[in-house]
């Protein structure tokens, strides 16, 4: 096992170096009273946890209702309370959902409404790993549901 990892690492110097997997977050917000955030869960989310690029991922489920915003620190998951102050910002205080933010080594890279299929975020989790072009326009605040402020 020693020798397997100083080779690999011996190689990683010799061919320069492979790009480290990103810490990937994905905190998704929405509820029962939300119509697109039940479907979602139930026919999307299980797709979703059987590919490979998702179970490297960490998925969190936020409850909220569709006429809050981000929810108070206190009702947040104790992984997602470090976030807060980001989610407040990137949401804009904006009601509705669903509302996903992806994090990306602590930070946000994107904050989206409604629901993306497995397959996009399938994509969206590789292209951020392999550092290619991410499928969709990125926004880190947004104005309203349907607009950006702050892309990036």
């Amino acid at each position: 096992m020693l020798r397997r990892s100083f080779a690999l690492a011996v190689a990683t110097l010799a061919f320069g170096a492979v790009a480290a997997e990103k810490k990937i977050h994905i905190v998704y917000m929405g509820g029962n009273d939300c119509p697109p955030c039940r479907a979602w869960r139930a026919t999307e989310l299980p797709k979703l946890q059987k590919m490979e690029a998702f179970q490297r991922v960490q998925f969190t489920y936020v409850e909220k209702l569709i006429k809050s915003p981000v929810p108070p620190a206190l009702f947040l998951p104790s992984e997602v309370v470090q976030y807060k102050g980001q989610l407040d910002t990137a949401s804009n205080g904006i009601i509705g959902s669903p509302q996903t933010a992806v994090m990306v080594d602590g930070k946000v890279y994107d904050y989206f409404w409604g629901v993306r299929t497995a397959s996009d975020i399938d994509g969206m989790i590789k292209a951020i790993n392999q550092g290619k072009p991410y499928p969709f326009d990125r926004c880190v605040q947004r104005r309203s549901q349907r607009e950006c402020a702050k892309r990036s």
